[in-house]
């Protein structure tokens, strides 16, 4: 029975290499830290009477801190050694499904007139496959040392 508990643990907590198996812990991680970015983007909107594409970036940024945690601790098993520059280069990479944020809310929300919260949903689709791909290719991937200890 304790092998099964490991084996258990080992595909549902433990960090994991398979992109079969990370995808659907990113897309959780996506999911949990979109409704704090969704959740603080309507706030500022609604509330604060920000305008919809400077909120968003104040969500974007709220929620890429849980995301950060989430993806070092459970969707990718090869975290920086160091949290601070890790967490650095993991904000660099969002900038870039940021900026996807912030031109698609600016193209559907000022320009096509779609109401923001729908125009957030598309952005945050596209944003998804970018984040994934960058932090599983550039940030978490396996350094040449690791790949050469699993080899021997």
């Amino acid at each position: 029975m304790p092998e099964v508990a490991q084996q258990l643990k080992r595909i549902f907590a433990n960090p994991v290499e398979n992109i079969v198996l990370q995808l659907p812990r990113a897309l959780a991680a996506s999911v949990a830290a979109a409704l704090i970015d969704f959740g603080v983007l309507c706030f500022l909107v609604e509330w604060a009477r920000w305008h919809p594409a400077t909120a968003a970036v104040a969500g974007y940024l709220s929620g890429g801190v849980l995301q950060y945690i989430l993806c070092s601790l459970w969707v990718f098993p090869n975290a920086p050694a160091n949290a601070a520059t890790g967490f650095a280069a993991f904000m660099v990479l969002s900038l870039v499904g940021l900026g996807i944020t912030w031109i698609v809310i600016l193209g559907l929300h000022d320009l096509g007139h779609i109401h923001y919260t729908f125009a957030k949903v598309v952005a945050l689709g596209l944003a998804f496959f970018w984040n994934f791909l960058s932090r599983k290719y550039l940030l978490f991937r396996r350094t040449s040392e690791a790949l050469q200890a699993s080899e021997a």
